[in-house]
């Protein structure tokens, strides 16, 4: 059995959406005591441990994104491209770096602008935990990726205790003041001690946010899912399974080129686990389909590209479809006193992208055409004790990414660089391969009975994503980077290789609790976009057009990332707890003396937090410090790369458990009505709001908000 050994942010928080209280609507807490504080049990270690230590932030009641939980993560950032469509950053690595999954599955984005990460599919009110990784993911949970592993953990239907079937669920409905929205939410679940079944439902609603320097507009938001799971349960194994639909409709994103007209998406999972004598064994087959149109006229009017006398609007719309299957084959086996896992993942995502001009049917563009990219990987992984206080981990897996593009095409009306562009795209090498390999190393030991020490050694390898390779006409569709640029890709890029260490101390007293880490990562080969040098014309002319004069060029460059992060906790007595955490990262290209691009400013958080009988108080208070440190490659770029100060946002949040299945909250976030500019935020591009173009769009006002939670 593979278990994690699991530092909680803060100490207290639960694996739930609902901090404070388990939910008696379910029966795993049944038995809870009513209004008793609900603290994660203790991990018990049999034999060997895969060494990852996880964070799982805590989501406030009101949380619509739950990207927004980054921000209590130590090294964490969200990056806020829109009320539902955030991203997440770790110590510098940004979006798809990054592992994300939702229940164990991964999600291929729909559009080539992100405005659907993966954790847009997984609706705030239904998350009920999202576990981050601290450190180094070991290579059972980490493919093709030299960030993190986050996984969102949705709510879904539990098995009862007895053989009669008995019926239970969970409503929950929320509103706050900063944008008039609300979430109304809900699962019913039919279940016995051998099987299970449950609907859910969540609509999430908001109008345009208020800031203190205004309303901004196209920031409204409109998503619905519906979702079914079931679950069977024999003495040898179960088989569990999902499917969802989601419907995104008119949805601002005020930082990026276009808004969202629609996502019609579908996702599933069917996972079976057995168990062969000392073996265990994992099976999963998993699959989404999207579909998508976006406007740049749909909430926003419609922008002039290039500026003349007598000339019109541009208006412009997006068509793009994605697709992807999955699987993942899994054993674990006791072997020489720790656990021996072998494994393959398998994806295969399909991509395609269509620019067109709702005014004039001559104008397209297909700018992804039937983008193709197989991921095949193998792994196999040791872990567990060397001798006495000594325990290791040692990985290596190997991935093989082949990716593939057609030939791409533009209308016989545009110009002719246009033409050129494509015909030379289409005569180009639109396929590789790459064989990429990952080591990961990891030694800890105890230091007596409360101290730990673990040092993290890896090789960490990533494939160039679908935009970086086959954008081959200057456009604005970097998967929600939002820095205002027309980009193109290079079909010649090289696979990203991390060279990785990582030093940790962790401390669990009676009352303290302290987990400190520091890091380094030598990135060969980091793909970022750099001012266009290539030399064609025909770049500059049609970005010229598109509205940027300036493009830039994905390239591979040579990067370091380092810095440390902290979680910390502190018991003040039986009813009160002081916890918190920050975290410092630089980012830095060691080929030229420029700092890599938007790489979150450090930050301090902390809790004062009263938890007793049937009330749970929280004051918090978040200082995010200035970004000196700016990408020089961008401050010359079509909306330059200014640095921002630094801020202090104060929330608080009050909740009361009326009866053993009714609870309510009411709290303030930003208290204060403190204006401010986050620097992962990205540049207004949406006209006619109070929020000049081009400046870097502000964080929300002062929002009010109350949740009212029922269950049965």
């Amino acid at each position: 059995m593979r278990v994690r050994a699991t530092m909680i942010v803060g100490g207290v928080y639960l694996a739930a959406a609902t901090p404070g209280w388990a939910d008696p609507g379910t029966p795993a807490a049944a038995s809870a005591p009513a209004g008793s504080t609900a603290r994660l049990a203790p991990i018990s270690v049999e034999g060997l441990v895969n060494q990852a230590v996880t964070v799982q932030p805590p989501l406030a009641a009101n949380t619509v994104d739950a990207a927004t939980a980054m921000a209590a993560v130590p090294g964490g950032a969200l990056i806020d491209n829109g009320g539902i469509s955030g991203q997440i950053q770790f110590r510098g690595l940004t979006g798809y770096r990054n592992q994300t999954e939702i229940d164990g599955m991964g999600v291929a984005s729909g559009g080539p602008n992100w405005m659907d990460p993966p954790l847009h599919y997984a609706p705030g009110a239904l998350v009920e935990s999202l576990s981050v990784t601290r450190g180094i993911p070991a290579v059972a949970d980490s493919i093709d990726t030299i960030g993190t592993t986050a996984e969102a953990t949705t709510r879904q239907s539990r098995y009862a205790e007895g053989q009669d079937y008995a019926l239970h669920g969970w409503g929950e409905a929320t509103t706050q003041s900063v944008d008039n929205g609300y979430s109304l939410s809900g699962q019913a679940s039919l279940a016995n001690d051998t099987n299970r079944l449950g609907l859910t439902a969540v609509t999430d609603q908001g109008s345009n946010l208020r800031t203190p320097y205004g309303t901004l507009k196209a920031s409204s938001y409109d998503r619905k899912q519906y979702g079914l799971d079931f679950g069977h349960r024999e003495a040898w194994g179960e088989t569990t399974g999902f499917v969802r639909a989601q419907r995104t409709g008119d949805t601002g994103n005020p930082d990026l080129p276009l808004d969202i007209d629609f996502f019609h998406t579908t996702l599933a999972e069917l996972k079976q686990t057995a168990r062969l004598g000392q073996t265990r064994l994992t099976a999963q087959l998993d699959f989404n389909h999207v579909e998508h149109r976006m406007s740049n006229s749909l909430l926003r009017p419609a922008p002039d590209f290039s500026p003349r006398n007598g000339a019109a609007a541009d208006p412009r719309y997006i068509r793009a479809r994605s697709q992807r299957y999955g699987v993942k084959l899994q054993a674990e086996h006791p072997l020489a006193a720790g656990i021996f896992t072998v494994g393959f993942d398998g994806s295969w995502a399909q991509h395609d992208a269509f620019v067109g001009n709702p005014n004039n049917p001559t104008f397209g563009v297909h700018a992804f055409d039937d983008i193709r990219r197989d991921t095949y990987s193998v792994f196999g992984q040791w872990a567990g004790p060397i001798a006495g206080p000594w325990h290791g981990e040692l990985g290596i897996r190997d991935t093989r990414v082949h990716t593939s593009a057609g030939p791409g095409g533009v209308a016989a009306a545009l110009p002719t660089p246009a033409q050129r562009l494509a015909a030379d795209f289409a005569a180009a090498d639109r396929s590789q391969t790459d064989n990429n390999i990952d080591v990961v190393a990891k030694l800890r030991r105890e230091l007596g009975e409360r101290w730990q020490a673990e040092l993290g050694l890896a090789r960490k390898t990533r494939s160039p994503y679908y935009l970086e390779r086959y954008a081959y006409i200057p456009l604005e569709a970097t998967a929600g980077s939002a820095d205002g640029n027309n980009t193109i890709g290079d079909t010649d890029l090289s696979p990203e290789v991390a060279y990785m260490v990582d030093l940790g101390l962790s401390f669990t007293g009676s009352r303290l609790t302290l987990s400190p880490q520091v890091y380094y990562h030598r990135i060969n080969d980091y793909i970022t976009g750099v001012p266009y040098a290539g030399g064609d014309m025909d770049v500059t002319m049609v970005s010229t057009v598109n509205g940027d004069p300036t493009p830039l060029q994905y390239a591979n460059v040579e990067a370091e990332i380092y810095g440390a992060d902290i979680a910390a906790a502190y018991q003040l007595s039986d009813a009160w707890t002081i916890s918190g955490g920050g975290g410092y990262t630089r980012g830095r290209r060691t080929d030229t003396s420029d700092n890599l691009y938007r790489i979150a400013p450090g930050n301090i958080r902390a809790e004062l937090a009263y938890d007793r009988a049937d009330w749970r108080l929280s004051l918090t208070e978040r200082y995010v410090f200035a970004q000196h440190d700016i990408a020089d490659s961008h401050r010359d770029s079509r909306l330059g790369e200014p640095e921002t100060g630094g801020y202090a946002l104060t929330d608080i949040a009050a909740r009361y458990r009326a009866t053993q299945y009714l609870w309510v909250e009411v709290g303030v976030e930003n208290l204060f009505d403190r204006g401010y500019r986050d620097y992962m935020g990205g540049f207004n591009r949406a006209g006619n709001s109070a929020i000049p173009v081009g400046s870097r769009l502000p964080g929300a006002g002062r929002n009010a908000h109350a949740t009212l939670h029922m269950s049965f």
